[in-house]
């Protein structure tokens, strides 16, 4: 209710007590002068006591409330404030982690070419050495061969000659003839191998 609301309901309350005292009546809104200054008076000490008793304590709970409402405040401003300098830190630890991440596979990258590199030099090495080594053997083989090529020559050649020339003459002449033969043939026969 407004401040006019109660004061129109006051006066109409004053109007109508002269009424009912009229009648000679005590009804509930007759005006009894004693019990009102004993109502005012009740008021006015009951008022003072919770003044002097009550309303400091209700005032300093409701103080206490508000500082520890103010400190929660704080205390959440700076747990708000702790938990993003943390997540700031940790996101500063992830891209720390991500770039030690990357230039791992970065250096495991290079770790890898360089060692296919070096296995490709040493397959290549080993290659070349293999086919020296088969070079050097297929050059043996082919001495081997001409030698077994030329005995094998003189003795047709000693064969033939004997035959051919129906006399005979002693092993080391043929020998030196078949030599000498050879001697002039054999230029000829490394180019042809």
């Amino acid at each position: 209710m407004t401040p006019k609301s109660w004061a129109l309901a006051a006066l109409a309350l004053l109007q109508a007590t002269p009424a009912f005292a009229a009648e000679g009546e005590a009804g509930p809104l007759s005006i009894n002068a004693g019990l009102m200054i004993w109502t005012v008076l009740i008021f006015v000490i009951v008022l003072a006591a919770l003044y002097k008793f009550a309303w400091p304590n209700i005032l300093g709970a409701v103080e206490r409330r508000e500082e520890h409402i103010r400190q929660l405040l704080s205390q959440a401003e700076e747990d708000r404030a702790a938990a993003a300098a943390a997540a700031e830190e940790n996101r500063r630890i992830l891209e720390e982690t991500r770039g030690r991440v990357q230039e791992a596979l970065a250096e495991s990258r290079t770790q890898g070419e360089r060692m296919r590199a070096d296995l490709l030099a040493e397959a290549r090495r080993e290659q070349q050495e293999m086919l020296e080594r088969a070079r050097r053997d297929i050059a043996a083989e082919r001495e081997v061969a001409l030698d077994s090529v030329r005995r094998d020559a003189v003795e047709l050649a000693m064969r033939a000659a004997e035959k051919l020339v129906s006399r005979t003459l002693d092993a080391e002449d043929n020998r030196r003839l078949v030599r000498e033969f050879l001697g002039q043939v054999e230029p000829a026969a490394p180019a042809g191998v």
